[in-house]
């Protein structure tokens, strides 16, 4: 990819992070699509994306756009684990308990030990009322922060 492509990627993030900043969903969306076309695998510009969509209530297509990330190039593990985090995030927000679950159980089997992915795992069972599974959870979270 050439050096002009690179600043164009790079100036239609930061652009879109500005926006994104300052509550403009729909031009943070823009720069981030623009920077999507010259580069479309550039994960950050997808994320940021996301967020955009799912700030708009715009969920199922933050949720593809993310599935369509995931395909086109392989992930480090720690990419795949900010994907399916956002990704359960955004099906929590949906009240789509199931696929949070989903999604938050892939993550921590890359990750068991994240807390935040622990804590996110709580809230959807708590939320989908499966309590004896979320408060498991939380036992399982105040004894690894035990000192």
């Amino acid at each position: 990819m050439a050096a002009s492509d690179l600043n164009r990627v790079r100036r239609f993030f930061e652009r879109g992070a500005f926006f994104l900043a300052k509550s403009q969903y729909p031009d943070a969306c823009t720069n981030f699509k623009d920077a999507l076309q010259v580069m479309p695998n550039f994960l950050p510009a997808r994320t940021h994306l996301a967020v955009a969509l799912a700030k708009q209530h715009k969920y199922l297509d933050a949720i593809k756009l993310l599935e369509e990330g995931r395909k086109l190039v392989p992930l480090r593990p720690d990419q795949q684990v900010e994907v399916m985090r956002l990704m359960g995030s955004i099906c929590l927000i949906r009240q789509d308990y199931r696929a949070a679950i989903y999604y938050i159980r892939a993550a921590r089997k890359i990750d068991p030990i994240d807390p935040k992915l622990r804590l996110l795992m709580v809230a959807c069972h708590c939320k989908s009322s499966n309590f004896a599974e979320g408060f498991d959870l939380m036992l399982e979270s105040a004894r690894a922060h035990k000192v």
